[in-house]
């Protein structure tokens, strides 16, 4: 049966062979898949649920790993709010047809970054913090106009350097990276070295990727201005509730990721990239932004301004080329602040701060490991230094139902002895112990 409807179509082609449909494909990059034959539906069920059962349920798991996406409390009104059809629907269109009801809540999530940030302009977001980290060295290029060389220090997110890759093919602008010192801080001193008429600007982590928060801020505003370039900070959102806003500071533009505030892990995503700025670049920033005015009638009313994307005339012209963003997300971060409030999310980031210093100060006192290894101040996670491989650590902490951290040797090679964990609110009195318990039992 197969083979006469193979002959029937190839003769409905006007060829003899199948091969003779791939002439076009130069041999070297050609592959032969190895692909087995096919399972009726039900033998293809009874494999997968054969594979399924190898799993572990995460619920049997306790988990330090953070890195970027950590696990927070998300009230079930949350997920109630953002289900509803009139958001739920409506967030994907990025005309300005878009209802009232979901540009008012774009525009209160808006109104909190800045309020947290302490920089006038915030965009409805970006896809992530890379995303944003990568539109902000744009950003700045637009806004100094002259160099091409842009700062990032090593202490910041792996995942920045593939992202800025993609997004600087083609322009002008170079990555230079500068060191971090023994407190996992910026080196200030490199920092400096570097710095010079041909920088657009540099970036600023604090937390950082190991959780360090920078102690002398002031520096920056000092270097930005004696250099005339742009100052990126990137922060987590959520420590801000607890420390003077990066805008007071002297950031011109502070990037991040909403996560922490009512998303959950979901694998690594979606999250939702936050981008904020001065007053006086607005123009020159990327994405949406939903301003308030009023109707016909005098009523209150939203709309989208200023958007300067390609899809909305400016093309060439265009600040970017974001289509569209995480309005979604940045409903559910909008939501979760909403029913904690300002004196519930400063409890909240207290407990993060509280418990990541009892876990380290346990883990401190046992025999093989250092913690902090960084020592300088931080927020929801640290470094830990092992005698046992990170990664043999790793495993057999995860056959005893404990995610300990994230191995650092495969990401810094000056680190092949670090692990970043990270804690949460979400972590009980029972779980820490349990985790300080799994580890004096591993390290034997």
């Amino acid at each position: 049966m197969v083979e006469r409807e193979e002959k029937e179509m190839l003769g409905f082609l006007g060829v003899d062979e199948v091969d003779e449909l791939f002439e076009d494909i130069p041999d070297q990059v050609r592959t032969e898949l190895d692909i087995p034959e096919g399972l009726t539906e039900r033998e293809a069920t009874a494999k997968v649920k054969k594979k399924l059962k190898k799993n572990k349920d995460p619920d049997e798991l306790s988990s330090f790993l953070g890195a970027g996406v950590y696990e927070h409390f998300v009230p079930a009104a949350v997920d109630e709010i953002i289900g509803q059809s009139e958001f739920y629907t409506s967030y994907t269109p990025y005309q300005a047809e878009i209802s009232q009801g979901m540009l008012q809540a774009l525009f209160e999530y808006q109104s909190i970054i800045a309020e947290l940030t302490g920089l006038g302009a915030v965009n409805t977001s970006m896809y992530d913090q890379p995303t944003a980290l990568a539109e902000a060295v744009l950003m700045s290029a637009r806004i100094k106009r002259k160099g091409h060389k842009f700062l990032i220090p090593e202490n910041t997110h792996w995942e920045n350097d593939p992202v800025l890759k993609n997004y600087l093919r083609g322009q002008d602008i170079e990555i230079e990276k500068v060191d971090f010192d023994e407190k996992g801080q910026v080196d200030k001193e490199d920092l400096k070295e570097k710095m010079d008429q041909d920088v657009l600007g540099f970036y600023i982590a604090t937390p950082n990727v190991f959780g360090v928060l920078e102690e002398d801020v002031s520096v920056f505003k000092d270097l930005k201005e004696d250099e005339d370039s742009v100052l990126v900070v990137g922060t987590n959102p959520l420590v801000l509730s607890l420390m003077k806003p990066p805008g007071d500071w002297g950031a011109d533009i502070v990037v991040g990721d909403s996560q922490p505030f009512g998303i959950p892990q979901a694998y690594g995503g979606p999250t939702v990239g936050m981008f904020a700025c001065g007053e006086r670049y607005i123009r020159k920033m990327p994405g949406r932004i939903i301003g308030e005015t009023e109707d016909s009638q005098g009523k209150r009313a939203y709309c989208m301004t200023l958007q300067t994307r390609e899809q909305h005339i400016r093309r060439e012209r265009a600040t970017s080329n974001i289509c569209t963003n995480q309005a979604l997300m940045a409903l559910a971060s909008a939501s979760f602040v909403f029913l904690k409030g300002s004196e519930g999310l400063e409890k909240v980031a207290k407990e993060n701060y509280e418990k990541a210093h009892e876990l380290a100060e346990k883990m401190n006192g046992l025999d093989g490991f250092e913690a902090p290894h960084f020592e300088s101040e931080f927020f929801n996670e640290f470094t830990v230094k092992t005698s046992m491989d990170p990664q043999d650590l790793y495993e057999r902490c995860k056959k005893e139902d404990f995610l300990p951290g994230v191995p650092l040797d495969d990401r810094f090679s000056s680190l092949s002895d670090v692990l970043l964990t990270a804690v949460t609110e979400m972590k009980t009195e029972e779980e820490i112990d349990g985790l300080v318990d799994t580890l004096k039992e591993v390290k034997g």
